[in-house]
């Protein structure tokens, strides 16, 4: 039973993080569209496995074990998975008649990332238990989004230019796959080089995950606040075509403030929902002895439902806060 409740807990990042980036968007996009995306997304897990199991033979006749992990991170993952994301924004996303601007890409990208992401994590944590769930919560997780959301900006900005689509389609593709393949590479890399005597290196290589990590995040959050703030600047249906983004985005007053309101309200939410999994399926298969109804009912109300709906109040606060100066506030 404790694998089941940390697989299905660890859904509650992918759909906060969603949540955040299809709220930056001024004109959000029809709910329809971007859960069929998310779908998609978890569907491209087939392909990537067809692409990844032959050529997973491969990496057994290395014997370096940093060019075993870069092989890995990039040939087996990397590569494919940020090809077949590609797949779904441009011949679902970008071809229906809600893409109309360019905040819409991110979106998208944001939806497909996380759908495959969903998926991969819960075959990972039904696996490895809590301290994977924990630390794919709030490191793989929010990598894959904002992965995504670095692909679906370049994807919107290729879908309203003129002469440049090609190019900006490449990059699309291109940066995050380097930022997926070097962010994987040291962890792929690090359990081989320990064992044949490079722990020192491994150790040194590890250091670039939270750099790598870092840099998507900043970058697709000031994406994101760059296309809001294009919107804002646009008016209502704005024109086909990239709107010049404002050089100094504004930011909203006690900006702080309001990110630890998201944060706190995510970490607090996705903890009641694994609380209130948890106790559920005990009740359910008989492993809470003379607990009667009225018990049960009570612990997931004190410890599970008021955590997890206290913490998406907060986050909702949270993100309202940052979003403030658009006409859904």
């Amino acid at each position: 039973m404790e694998d089941t409740v940390l697989a299905l807990s660890t859904v509650m990042p992918s759909l906060l993080l969603l949540w955040y980036f299809h709220s930056r968007d001024v004109y959000p996009e029809p709910a329809r569209v971007v859960w069929t995306t998310f779908a998609l997304g978890v569907l491209i897990a087939g392909p990537v496995l067809l692409f990844a199991l032959p050529m997973g033979a491969f990496a057994e006749q290395l014997s370096d074990p940093f060019a075993a992990g870069a092989y890995e991170a990039f040939v087996l993952a990397a590569l494919p998975e940020e090809t077949f994301k590609l797949a779904v924004l441009v011949w679902y996303a970008r071809r229906h008649s809600a893409f109309d601007e360019p905040m819409d890409g991110l979106v998208y990208g944001v939806a497909a990332s996380l759908g495959f992401a969903t998926l991969e994590n819960i075959l990972y944590v039904a696996q490895g238990g809590l301290g994977v769930a924990v630390l794919r919560a709030v490191t793989s997780i929010p990598g894959h989004a904002t992965f995504g959301a670095i692909m679906g900006y370049y994807v919107g900005q290729a879908h309203f230019s003129r002469g440049r689509g090609r190019a900006l389609l490449f990059k699309a593709w291109l940066i995050p796959v380097l930022l997926h393949g070097l962010y994987d590479t040291p962890l792929l890399a690090a359990g081989g080089a320990s064992a044949a005597g490079y722990a020192t290196a491994a150790s040194a290589l590890l250091a670039v995950v939270p750099v790598i990590l870092a840099i998507s995040v900043i970058s697709a959050l000031k994406m994101s606040r760059g296309l809001r703030a294009t919107q804002l600047a646009a008016g209502p249906l704005p024109e086909r075509g990239v709107v010049p983004t404002p050089a100094n985005p504004p930011r909203p007053a006690g900006a702080g403030l309001w990110w630890i309101a998201v944060l706190g309200g995510g970490l607090v939410a996705s903890a009641g929902g694994l609380v209130t999994i948890a106790v559920a399926l005990a009740w359910a298969q008989g492993e809470l002895g003379d607990f009667g109804a009225g018990m049960v009912i009570a612990t997931i109300a004190a410890f599970g439902a008021l955590p997890l709906l206290g913490g998406l109040a907060l986050f909702r606060l949270g993100t309202r806060r940052l979003n403030r100066g658009g006409p859904i506030d």
